[in-house]
């Protein structure tokens, strides 16, 4: 599957391939590099980001699909007003243009990810003042998407542990049941995502809560715990912006920026809450929202959407038709997001994902006490694995062997006969944690 510049340095595309197992972080995100065996240099998307970023600069992966959109929608309501209240509207007249407050304070302030569904609603931010609107949560405890589906970075296995723990939160949920359907496959996973869109139209989740619409760009910004490590040439994401507008979508008018202000302090207690980086998060975000509703920034109308429903919120990007993914801060969740806009655009891939689903992923979610017995094997696994480990080791490890890293599942990875021996080989003590990220204490 070759990777296609469009602009130089500012977007890459991927052809439509989509094999069983596409590592698209190889190919796209970190063009150039590869991983390594080292223990020094695979210490993993968290430890060694800032190297990364050196490396890398900033890239924009860009996800089109076959088939000429024009006509798709044509005549509907603006997007902004199916979804807000006019009289809000009215009063954020000025957008983003007024200036931010100097020391601003989030209105909705959470230590934990709270479980309670009315605080999951996406909330629309359309101007300045409605930015502290954003809600913060200063420790991602649990759903941690990307990483539990990858399996990578630090306390992957706890992650998918606590999914499995507390099915009374998780049960139904995407990676609930890519969890319980046992199956390590990219197509599992992409499977379980368009069972929940058929499920939540089900259930009568509006359309345009689904996904944005063919006249809306959405482009996701992964700030918050990752604003450390962004490079300072941010404005490359509105000279994208513009140049996707320009080149495939002149008829876009609106701009969905989704983000979620969260910070993910793990049990080593790094990457915890900082106000100056919610502060500077804000920054970023009104400047990206202040220049795209200006003429020279494409005059688009602007809103700013964020949820507490990972499931929503991924939802949304995977199903909007013009998807442009800032590699200002790489994360897993943008990888899996390429894995699935690629393929639900296209009707046949769509229903064979569908059918997979129902076929292998669906029984397995009825069979009694699957949940306890997974749950067993993810304690048993967790508890011989230490704090310090690289966070591609599971990676590393599987190359190394020559397995097929779709194939091997947790129960093979229990079954390893060296797995001490194994372990020991990928761990690097906290010194390898950089020092920066090392030296943060929760502030604020």
């Amino acid at each position: 599957c070759k990777v296609t510049p469009v602009q130089p340095a500012a977007f890459f595309t991927p052809r439509t391939c989509m094999k069983d197992r596409l590592h698209v972080q190889d190919e796209v995100i970190v063009t150039g590099l590869t991983r390594s065996n080292t223990n020094a240099s695979n210490f993993g998307s968290r430890l060694t980001m800032k190297s990364l970023i050196k490396k890398v600069l900033v890239l924009f992966l860009l996800l089109s699909f076959a088939g000429d959109l024009r006509t798709m929608g044509a005549g509907t309501q603006s997007f902004i007003s199916v979804l807000v209240d006019p009289s809000r509207m009215d009063a954020c007249v000025n957008g983003f243009n007024d200036e931010l407050p100097a020391n601003p304070i989030a209105t909705f302030f959470f230590d934990k990810m709270p479980r309670k569904r009315r605080l999951a609603e996406a909330k629309f931010i359309l101007c300045t003042k409605e930015l502290t609107d954003l809600p913060v949560v200063t420790s991602n405890d649990a759903y941690r998407l990307g990483n539990a589906v990858e399996r990578q970075g630090i306390d992957w296995i706890g992650a998918r542990r606590l999914i499995l723990e507390d099915s009374n939160a998780y049960k139904g949920s995407i990676l609930y049941n890519f969890l319980l359907g046992g199956i390590e496959e990219q197509r599992a996973f992409v499977s379980c995502v368009v069972a929940h869109k058929q499920n939540s139209e089900r259930l009568g989740l509006q359309h345009e809560n689904i996904r944005g619409d063919n006249k809306t760009i959405v482009v996701p910004l992964r700030l918050s715990d990752k604003v450390r490590f962004m490079v300072e040439d941010y404005p490359v994401i509105n000279r994208a912006i513009l140049d996707y507008k320009r080149t495939h979508c002149p008829w876009c008018d609106t701009l969905v920026i989704m983000t979620l202000l969260v910070w993910g302090e793990d049990k080593n207690h790094m990457f915890a809450y900082s106000y100056d980086e919610y502060k500077q998060s804000l920054s970023i975000l009104h400047a990206v929202a202040k220049t795209a509703q200006s003429t020279r920034g494409g005059g688009f109308r602007v809103m700013i959407r964020s949820t507490l429903d990972a499931d929503n919120d991924f939802l949304f990007s995977a199903y909007s038709p013009h998807l442009l993914l800032p590699m200002v801060t790489p994360s897993s969740w943008y990888r899996l997001l390429t894995y699935c806009n690629r393929v639900v655009f296209d009707s046949q891939r769509e229903a064979t994902l569908l059918s997979f689903y129902h076929r292998h992923i669906e029984p397995k979610l009825q069979i009694f006490g699957r949940r306890e017995q997974l749950l067993t094997e993810y304690l048993e696994l967790e508890s011989k694995i230490p704090d310090d480990l690289t966070a591609n080791w599971f990676q590393s490890e599987v190359k190394r062997q020559g397995l097929n890293e779709g194939l091997v599942t947790i129960s093979d990875i229990a079954q390893w006969a060296t797995l001490p021996e194994i372990l020991q080989s990928y761990r690097v003590g906290l010194d390898a944690y950089d020092v920066t990220v090392r030296s943060m204490q929760r502030t604020g």
